[in-house]
Parts: C-alpha cells; sequence; structure tokens
C-alpha cells in the first residue's frame, strides 16, 4: 500500500473519530442516509474491486473505492450507561440488483473480537429461501482463512422489517455526497444492503463462545462476504480481489477490516456534522490524489 493510501485512511479514521465526540443517542434506521453511517476501512487501497464475484451474480458482488466505502457501521448506545446495550448496525454496497427484485443472496459479517485472526460470530442477512437476520456461531473450521470457514446454522434469528433491515438504490438521498452511484462502472447502479442487530444478542453469542468481556469499547474487526447457502462464502469478499476460495488468512489477503469499537462509531443523530466532515474528506481525497499525480 502507497504512502498515500496510507495516510488517506487514517486521516480519514481519525476526522470520524473527533467528529464523533458530539454524538448523542438515537435510533438507527436502516434507510439513512451514508452521513449516519461510519466507513469501515481495509488495510488495502481500494475496499473492493468490482466484478470479482465467483459464482458470475452480480448481485452478490461487493463493491467500493477510496470515496465510496464498501461497507459501513453504525451504533446506538441506547443512551443509557450500560455498556453492551443498544444496536449494531451495518450497511454494505452490492454491485446491482436482479429479478425478481429485492437482495436474494447471503451477506455474512464475520466478527474477530480478541484479535486473533479467526472468525468468532456471524452476522447474516440470510435471503436464500429465509429472509431473516440471524446470529450464527463459526462451524467446526478454523475460521481463519476462506478455506477453513464454515457458519454453524445454531443462533439467533430475527423476522426482517424496517426498522433492522433495509434493501435500497444508492441515489442522492442515501448517498448524498457521492460522486457515482455506479462505482464499480458495470452499468447497473449500486445498491446498500442494511441491517441491524441488538448488541447485547451480539455481546451475549460471543460470552457463550468463551470470549467474555466484550462491550462497546472493545476493538472488532470484521470480514464481510457473499454466498449462495448461509454455511461459508463462496461469492464474494470484502476487501480482495476475489479469494473466496484461498486458504491465506484473513490479514494475508486484506480481507479483515482495521479494528474500531462500537463506542467510536459516530451515532445517527451527528448526521449533520457528518456530512461536513465526509464533505471535507472526500475533497481532500480528491486533492490528494491529484497532487500524487
Amino acid at each position: 500500500m502507497s504512502v498515500l493510501s496510507h495516510l488517506l485512511r487514517v486521516g480519514g479514521m481519525a476526522l470520524w473519530l473527533c467528529l464523533s465526540a458530539s454524538a448523542s443517542a438515537l435510533t438507527i434506521v436502516p434507510n439513512s442516509p451514508t452521513t449516519d453511517w461510519t466507513p469501515i476501512f481495509y488495510p488495502s487501497a481500494i475496499p473492493d474491486a468490482g466484478d470479482d464475484q465467483s459464482t458470475g451474480v452480480a448481485e452478490a458482488d461487493l463493491v467500493g473505492d477510496l470515496i465510496h466505502a464498501a461497507l459501513y457501521a453504525t451504533f446506538d448506545d441506547a443512551g443509557t450507561p450500560l455498556a453492551t446495550d443498544g444496536n449494531l448496525g451495518f450497511r454494505v454496497r452490492i454491485g446491482s440488483e436482479q429479478n425478481p427484485p429485492g437482495f436474494s443472496q447471503v451477506l455474512a459479517v464475520g466478527i474477530d473480537a480478541d484479535a486473533n485472526g479467526a472468525i468468532d460470530l456471524f452476522l447474516l442477512v440470510d435471503n436464500q429461501g429465509q429472509d431473516r437476520i440471524a446470529i450464527y456461531d463459526p462451524g467446526t473450521g478454523a475460521n481463519t482463512s476462506p478455506s477453513n470457514t464454515t457458519i454453524s446454522a445454531t443462533g439467533t434469528t430475527y423476522a426482517q422489517g424496517p426498522g433492522n433491515y433495509d434493501w435500497s438504490p444508492v441515489d442522492g438521498t442515501i448517498d448524498p455526497l457521492a460522486s457515482s452511484f455506479d462505482v464499480d462502472a458495470d452499468g447497473s447502479t449500486d445498491y446498500f444492503l442494511s441491517f441491524v442487530v441488538p448488541f447485547q444478542d451480539v455481546v451475549d453469542a460471543l460470552a457463550a463462545n468463551g470470549i467474555a468481556g466484550v462491550d462497546e469499547s472493545t476493538a472488532l474487526s470484521f470480514v464481510v462476504g457473499t454466498s449462495t447457502q448461509a454455511n461459508s462464502f463462496n461469492q464474494d469478499l470484502a476487501g480482495p480481489t476475489g479469494g473466496v476460495n484461498s486458504s491465506s488468512t484473513w490479514g494475508a489477503l486484506g480481507a479483515i477490516s482495521d479494528p474500531i469499537a462500537p463506542a467510536s462509531l459516530p451515532e445517527p443523530s451527528s448526521a449533520a456534522l457528518l456530512g461536513l466532515g465526509l464533505a471535507a474528506l472526500a475533497c481532500w481525497r480528491r486533492a490528494s490524489s491529484r497532487a500524487a499525480r
């Protein structure tokens, strides 16, 4: 990764963390604009290459670039002194929608909560005949690379509704600072898939898997992938180009995000302030890019 890309990523994160200090708790709205969400950065300069899904299903293609993130997150701490309540939300950018309308694949967000490089828990949108959100345990695999990752079908499931799920085309309303609504330039409008889970349920599931003491100040890293079924990744990974069958570790692939604590995620009420921050960051990145040429 170039020095410039590193400075852009680190500087962008610092800007977001500084802006987050004024946040106050409001409920997460799944179809809220990206100015209510935090982009999650990866070690590589580009968060995901376009058109690299392994099965040829465009609706499984995670896409992004330096200005348009492939993965976002947000956190609502419920406005209480408790460190494990509230809600945790994720948003991914998908290359296009296919017929019939609506997301019809599986998206999984894997969480590494103890920084050992293995996935400790999976949060899923399972729309392969189920249409549900789920918190699933890891399967029997080591879960340190795509080739040895397995997802158990045991855990907690939730019905999808407007309070915890959204599938929306990317436009000027949901992504007001975007310079493109088709970042992979495939001729199809990108889509945002957003979902929300209770943070206490995540904490409880991690504790049941032997990882106790997780709260909103715990730094978490994320692996994100799409699949045709809810037991593994077989379509696309955020971060690298392809790689769903690789035996390389998540870190070696560049498929695990930089760590961030939920408490560091700006909350929904800071949208106006964060919008200014995003605009400044986008201008900074564009100016730095021109200066580097």
